[in-house]
């Protein structure tokens, strides 16, 4: 289980991240469908990015059925595994936005 403080840290990340994107692009979607999508781009980066998580394990794996040790790999692992973090903290903040979005639709009604 990840430590508290890893998780406020990913949660300052996420805040900041959302900040970010509120700078470059507004508060909210002009759309339901805009935040969809935007939200369903930044999925997919983070299912390429689980993707090659994946194979750098694989890759692991034959090292290791050869007995060999191979920190490159492991290496290549690790930022591999960082890059999906960053990616999830970018969905997250793109669901902040959305959730932004929602709740001024819900104003206007």
């Amino acid at each position: 289980m990840i430590d508290k403080k890893a998780i406020e840290a990913v949660e300052n990340a996420v805040f900041y991240e959302h900040q970010n994107i509120v700078k470059k692009y507004g508060a909210i979607y002009h759309s339901e469908h805009e935040g969809y999508a935007v939200l369903l781009e930044e999925v997919e980066e983070a299912d390429d990015a689980l993707d090659l998580l994946k194979t750098k394990l694989q890759d692991m794996w034959n090292y290791i059925k050869i007995n060999m040790n191979d920190r490159t790999t492991v290496y290549q692992a690790q930022q591999a595994a960082i890059g999906l973090a960053e990616e999830a903290i970018q969905c997250a903040a793109v669901c902040e936005r959305f959730l932004n979005t929602l709740s001024k639709e819900n104003e206007k009604k």
